[in-house]
């Protein structure tokens, strides 16, 4: 008689949870909604378990209703992250799935149900410090990132040293790309610091930082689809919060229609708006986008200059001519804030 098999406990039963990252800005910053747990005194976000026959946007949408009375809000589309977990109610194990998406607050006052006894609208470092487990840190820190949030470049600082160590470590960081980089760090750096001395919200390391970064896919070897690959490497790296530009100095402020009408492939567009909130451009990126613009190998040029040089070496006449519009349209909004053109500002007017 063979041996028995030794048994095999029962998998857990799944329970799904869906919610959202409320977030909206004061004073230029964005803050978060937190809620706290009357029974366990916990602060979290709003969620709440399915009801048959729901779509987890729909269970999000009425959760975050029943808890908070609010209702207008605007979801951006595509960030979604989802937690695994164990949990037990009543006695009973089960595997806990919490799904949230990202919205914005777009009008209304917090009402809370039974289930919370306080409410706090918080700043990214103080909606970090008050949770209570890490997995929804790594939730509110993803949401930040995709948010491009410039608490960021508080929480993680970084010089533009820093960055061309890391820069200059990887495989194919080649003497003329790195060249190419630092000239361009340079030129955002100059905007970027006129923005400040206008009064506007702009971080000056992290502009020159991004900047330099924003090729790190080349510096990987990948050439072709080096905006998605710089991303997501730096994602994996201390300096995530500077990975903006990897895609900004690309789509340089374009909507996703007009990238998929100009040649990039609709894949690749929907890739970038799960990775980034590609809805609005930060200072930061405009400075990164207008710089790269004047970019000619390690040579500083008028931007026109620049795109004729692009339409020589690649068979892209849409899309050149599609960043050529969206960077005359940065230009004119930094001669607006500044008062000048920011092109003359660095001798390229």
């Amino acid at each position: 008689m063979p041996p028995s098999k030794p048994m095999q406990d029962d998998p857990l039963p799944q329970r799904t949870a869906c919610g959202f990252v409320l977030v909206r800005t004061r004073g230029g910053q964005q803050e978060y909604l937190l809620l706290r747990n009357r029974e366990r005194g916990e602060w979290g976000l709003p969620k709440g378990h399915a009801e048959p026959g729901e779509s987890e946007l729909q269970t999000a949408r009425r959760e975050t209703k029943e808890e908070t009375g609010l209702t207008d809000l605007k979801r951006l589309r595509l960030f979604r992250t989802e937690l695994r977990y164990p949990a037990s109610r009543a006695g009973v194990r089960y595997l806990k799935a919490a799904v949230y998406f990202i919205a914005r607050l777009r009008s209304g006052e917090v009402a809370l149900s039974e289930e919370h006894d306080a409410v706090l609208w918080a700043r990214l470092p103080e909606a970090l410090e008050q949770m209570p487990h890490e997995n929804l840190k790594a939730t509110l820190r993803a949401a930040g990132l995709f948010l491009k949030d410039p608490a960021l470049f508080a929480l993680e600082p970084a010089t533009e040293a820093e960055a061309l160590a890391h820069l200059t470590s990887l495989p194919e960081a080649s003497e003329h790309l790195v060249a190419h980089l630092q000239g361009g760090a340079r030129l955002a750096r100059a905007f970027a610091e006129a923005l400040a001395a206008a009064g506007k919200p702009v971080h000056i390391e992290a502009t020159a930082v991004g900047t330099l970064l924003h090729d790190v896919g080349r510096a990987l070897g990948d050439h072709a689809d080096h905006q998605r690959a710089g991303l997501k490497h730096l994602r994996e790296t201390p300096l995530a919060a500077y990975g903006f530009a990897c895609i900004s100095h690309f789509a340089k402020g374009a909507r996703p229609s007009e990238l998929i009408e100009a040649g990039v492939d609709e894949e690749v567009v929907t890739d970038f708006r799960r990775l980034i909130d590609m809805g609005r451009l930060t200072w930061e990126e405009r400075c990164a986008a207008l710089a790269d613009a004047c970019m000619k190998g390690s040579e500083a040029v008028p931007p026109a200059e620049r795109f004729a040089d692009l339409r020589v070496r690649y068979d892209a006449e849409a899309l050149i001519a599609l960043q050529a519009r969206q960077i005359e349209g940065i230009r004119h909004k930094l001669e607006k804030a500044l008062g000048a053109d920011p092109l003359g500002l660095v001798g390229l007017a």
